[in-house]
């Protein structure tokens, strides 16, 4: 499955422990709607204090049958006892030698109903608080909810179905939680702006949630639901990073640049999408014949196209700068700042299936970086020497090169970073003494 990767930061020369981001603003399709009228969506999730009894109660009751674990168990019930419910007693010392499933069926009699109408309602609510309204509780830490999933459908099973529609009341609203955000996400067609692609990968990872909590529930049939809905949401966030790149290759207008740019500096998304394709991919283990070629594929393989594409146009771009043609610094800084973030999303997606287009795109990247650092270098020394020195030219290059030599640094490439910033200092200096 797909991890959240490291986050890339740009403010540091290597690739560093994060630095805490700012939080990313919600779309309308992001922004959870509370489960209650009147419940602000901010507040913790309901059913905390059930969620960790049921927790509790269903490890006591995967262990042995005891007289000693029966005055645990009412014990730990006591607090969610009903007032109309009589205090239930222990009916295990009277039941030495008896088998376990007697014994347990004894102790689960007198305490059913407040399993059943206390502790199943309060998981209920809480899982669907969880996992489809999005509520936490920042002061403390909570119940895994797989974990407490898993639990509930233990309890279920003990109390021999009682209950379940408990059980199913959260099958089927995250069922339906996923339909509707797979839907609202993927009828946006708004550029992709700062934070879009981590918006649309942290949807993915909701998506994984869900899909580990319903395999804890059981529910098989809303899981397949789930699955489509996530192959479908993952597909769609592949073609929009695809059509937001071929935009600047086609047009190389600002628009298009801001948007291959802000998908590119979230090169972290990126790879979780990739990821989840990826995933996609091998769990349905679709044949492909001559003229078929399945949908998570075609998705991927758009996307690899459009990245190798958008490298030959960066390279167009940046060479002729580097060869001293006329280009904006700040936007020779934003390209070089794209071909880093391809070479971030080449070097660390890590996947069984990763296709070996991405170490050739990997490898391209690096030659033609390398011998960019080359020609910039030559030609900085070739400025400095022409007399009279052309020192506006010089210093453009200068600059130039500083560019280069920090994307040399975060690819790895210390030799050519070594010669590449031996050119720099010489230059530097010279023009210094020049004035």
């Amino acid at each position: 499955m797909a991890f959240w990767p490291t986050k890339y930061d740009d403010s540091r020369r290597r690739r560093t422990p994060p630095v805490p981001s700012q939080a990313l603003v919600r779309t309308p399709a992001e922004t959870p709607t509370s489960s209650t009228p009147g419940t602000p969506v901010g507040s913790p999730p309901r059913g905390v204090a059930e969620a960790r009894t049921a927790l509790r109660l269903a490890q006591l009751l995967r262990g042995t049958i005891t007289p000693l674990r029966g005055d645990t168990v009412l014990e730990l019930l006591e607090p969610h006892r009903p007032r109309l419910v009589p205090k239930p007693v222990n009916p295990l010392p009277a039941m030495a030698g008896k088998p376990q499933g007697q014994m347990l069926d004894a102790l689960l009699r007198p305490v059913g109903q407040i399993v059943t109408d206390v502790l199943l309602p309060g998981v209920r609510d809480h899982l669907i608080d969880r996992l489809v309204a999005g509520r936490t509780d920042h002061e403390e830490s909570l119940p895994g909810a797989v974990d407490l999933a898993e639990a509930m459908r233990a309890l279920v099973g003990r109390m021999r179905g009682a209950g379940k529609g408990h059980l199913q009341a959260v099958i089927a609203a995250i069922e339906a939680d996923a339909r509707a955000t797979a839907d609202t996400l993927t009828r946006d067609t708004r550029p992709i702006d700062v934070g879009g692609i981590d918006r649309l990968a942290r949807a993915l990872l909701r998506f994984e949630v869900r899909r580990m909590a319903l395999e804890a529930l059981g529910g098989a049939s809303a899981l397949q639901e789930v699955v489509y809905q996530s192959r479908r949401l993952a597909r769609y966030s592949l073609r929009r990073a695809t059509e937001a790149i071929e935009g600047f290759v086609a047009d190389r207008g600002l628009k298009t640049l801001h948007a291959s740019l802000a998908t590119l500096a979230q090169a972290d998304g990126l790879i979780v999408i990739a990821l989840r394709n990826l995933d996609d991919q091998e769990e349905t283990k679709e044949e492909s014949g001559p003229f078929v070629e399945p949908a998570d594929r075609k998705a991927m393989n758009d996307w690899l196209s459009a990245a190798w594409r958008l490298s030959d146009t960066l390279f167009d771009l940046v060479g002729k700068a580097a060869a001293g043609g006329e280009l904006d610094d700040l936007l020779f800084a934003a390209l070089l700042r794209q071909l880093r973030s391809l070479h971030h999303f080449c070097a660390d997606l890590t996947h069984a299936g990763r296709p070996a287009t991405l170490d050739t795109l990997k490898q391209r990247l690096v030659e033609r970086t390398e011998a960019l650092a080359k020609l910039t270098g030559e030609r900085l020394i070739e400025t400095m020497l022409r007399r009279p020195t052309d020192a506006a030219s010089a210093r453009r290059l200068l600059g130039r090169g500083q560019s280069l030599a920090q994307l040399l640094h975060d690819m790895g490439l210390d030799g050519e970073l070594e010669e590449l910033a031996m050119h720099l200092v010489m230059a530097r200096d010279a023009l210094a003494h020049n004035g």
